[in-house]
């Protein structure tokens, strides 16, 4: 892993030496060392500050759309599909983009870090050893296998030999293997997914985060659930208008959503 992260410091030092490119998106150290954060560099000492692990949650395509500059960006397969898809939808142009591939093997829940090991907020060190992730909390390290904390639509990604790039940093990695968080009965019936999802939507609150995070969701500023012109669409915290902000929502970006899990992630 600091193999790969210091290869791809190299790469973004390097496009934007040559001006190939004026700002590199990629991900940086957060506040915790078990939460990475997006960072944009536009010099090489921004650009030395790169990290790469399995704590890089964000999809970074969700900023393409905004830059009105030559942009490199590193994308993991899921950056590499919504790039895609931005891409055949027009909302970026090719030439102003170099996509720099980065081989993944999955990234971790913190929802499950978290009931594996407890809060992880005053984690003083974070990081993959071998197939385990081992997160340092008052200086007590706590091991727990990297499968049981990989996100579900890891399991499950068919992406790895398919990553869409103009440079590849990295070998294709075995994606981890185990059983995803949520197993639906097999008599599941409308009843049951009427009572699953009405325990969902009774939770929202309306906050657009996942909307926010979704690079699917780029006519945010426009969004006709927050337009007062419609009369059938209410900004209230009320389940059933959570039910339609929801439904709504998954008719927009139905056949194009690429499962990378970002609103999962960023829903409170």
């Amino acid at each position: 892993m600091e193999k790969l992260q210091t290869q791809l410091r190299e790469k973004a030092i390097e496009l934007l030496d040559k001006g190939e490119v004026t700002a590199v998106i990629g991900w940086g150290s957060g506040w915790n060392p078990a939460k990475a954060t997006p960072l944009f560099a536009r010099d090489k000492e921004t650009a030395d500050k790169f990290v790469f692990n399995p704590f890089c949650f964000n999809n970074l395509a969700v900023y393409l759309p905004r830059m009105n500059e030559k942009t490199a960006i590193m994308a993991k397969p899921c950056e590499a599909g919504s790039i895609v898809a931005l891409l055949a939808e027009g909302k970026i142009a090719r030439e102003n983009i170099y996509v720099v591939g980065v081989a993944c093997r999955g990234i971790v829940d913190p929802v499950k870090l978290e009931k594996a090991v407890g809060s992880i907020d005053d984690a003083t060190a974070a990081y993959l050893d071998g197939d385990s992730v081992v997160v340092e909390i008052g200086g007590e390290a706590k091991r727990v296998p990297f499968a049981e904390v990989a996100m579900d639509k890891c399991m499950s990604c068919n992406q790895q030999d398919t990553t869409f790039s103009d440079v590849m940093v990295g070998e294709p990695a075995q994606v981890p293997q185990g059983q995803p968080s949520l197993v639906v009965p097999e008599d599941a019936d409308a009843a049951w997914w009427a009572a699953f999802w009405t325990k969902e939507f009774d939770r929202c609150i309306r906050c657009y985060a996942c909307r926010e995070s979704c690079p699917a969701c780029y006519c945010r500023d426009n969004c006709a659930v927050q337009s007062l012109r419609e009369r059938w669409q209410h900004v209230t915290w009320d389940s059933k208008e959570a039910l339609m902000f929801h439904a709504q929502r998954a008719m927009h970006v139905a056949g194009r959503c690429i499962e990378c899990g970002a609103c999962e992630r960023a829903c409170p």
